[in-house]
């Protein structure tokens, strides 16, 4: 069984398949907006939510110099979080767009190269940062709009 596991392993890596993983280097970053709406104030919480897929470029052969790359690129989406104050409603997850796209490569296999990707992104932490701002401040009159319907009053 740990053969075939295997072999479906490397299968992927030949065939050049992105394999998706969660990214939590930026679980810090977070950007928090009071808005007063009505009688009750909503918060809204804006944090970067992160995908990275590698896809194996290359091989390693016995005998021969190596060929493997690690192609790898980070999608950095921004989540809107909308919370009431207790007891007055629910909590809604939004996804955002626009996704800022970061992308590099490194020398060997990907399963050895992670620690280089983790790396490479959190020294871009202050970009992830201006990115999750900026797409706050589009944000402010979509989620006006929001919780105008939400309550009724779409004319505010």
């Amino acid at each position: 069984m740990k053969n075939i596991k295997a072999a479906m392993i490397a299968a992927l890596s030949v065939a050049g398949l992105s394999l998706p993983a969660a990214a939590s280097e930026f679980q810090h970053i977070r950007h928090q907006v009071n808005v007063p709406h009505g009688e009750r104030e909503v918060t809204a919480v804006y944090q970067p939510k992160t995908m990275v897929s590698y896809r194996q470029v290359g091989n390693m052969t016995p005998n021969r110099p190596s060929t493997a790359r690690c192609l790898w690129k980070a999608e950095i989406m921004v989540e809107r979080h909308l919370q009431a104050p207790a007891g007055q409603g629910s909590h809604v997850v939004r996804t955002l767009v626009p996704a800022k796209l970061i992308e590099g490569s490194t020398n060997g296999r990907c399963a050895q190269g992670k620690e280089q990707v983790s790396d490479t992104l959190a020294r871009r932490a202050d970009e992830v940062q201006a990115h999750v701002l900026a797409v706050a401040a589009e944000d402010r009159n979509a989620l006006m709009a929001e919780l105008s319907i939400a309550t009724g009053n779409p004319a505010s």
